[in-house]
Formats: structure tokens, sequence, C-alpha cells
């Protein structure tokens, strides 16, 4: 009886360290995240061939849709066949707002769109 109360009380020791080792772990990574982000500085990616904006911050992407800015979790059907991966996107540094769209006109003339296919070095811009 002794020798089954004292493994019971074992088990429950372990499983407590186990619960507590996973937290700690968990706050680790959302820490240094975070940590990350200031760092970097960059809230919003530009991709001049969708003319569309991917804000880091909430993880969206912003695009027109039926002449509408729309911010999604996805990007829009329409661009089908467009590899993120790949394709060449510009850091806007320095860009905080929450409107990035304001600025598209000047990101179109500064960063034209290119459908040849050809790697591109990535790019990084500040906003003035």
């Amino acid at each position: 009886m002794k020798t089954k109360h004292y493994f019971y009380i074992l088990a429950l020791f372990l499983l407590s360290q186990i619960s507590k080792a996973q937290v700690q772990l968990d706050t680790v990574f959302v820490n240094s995240r975070k940590s990350t982000e200031r760092f970097i500085g960059i809230r919003y990616y530009y991709y001049p061939n969708l003319q569309a904006y991917f804000d880091t911050r909430n993880t969206v992407f912003i695009y027109i849709n039926n002449g509408e800015w729309i911010s999604s979790d996805t990007i829009s059907p329409s661009y089908r066949g467009y590899c993120l991966k790949n394709g060449f996107f510009v850091e806007l540094k320095d860009l905080y707002e929450d409107q990035p769209y304001k600025y598209i006109e000047q990101h179109k003339q500064k960063y034209p769109a290119d459908f040849s296919g050809k790697r591109k070095p990535k790019a990084v811009a500040t906003v003035n």
C-alpha cells in the first residue's frame, strides 16, 4: 500500500515538472518573437507584381478587391499561380501607419512590376 502511495506522489511530481517546463518553453519562444519584431522594424512588405502589401504585425495581406482596399489572411484567388516565396517584394522600413496603400502611387513608380520571371535581389526601402 505504501509503495503504491509513493508511486502516485512521484507520478504527480513528474507531471507537474513536465507541465511547468512546457509553460517556460512557450514563454521563451513568444518573447523572442516579439523582440525580433522590434529589432527588424519592418511592418510591411510590398509586392510590385501584385500591387499588394503584407502586414507583418497583423499577418494579413492588403490588396485591392473590386476597387476597395481589403485585408485578408490569404492572397486573393485572382492572384493564383503567383509564388509568394519566389516573388519579388520590397521591405518598407519606417512605414508604420495603418494604411500603407496611401503611398501606392509612389511605390508603383519606385518599384515597377516585372513579370519576366528573373530572380531579383530583395529590396529595402525607407519611406520619406
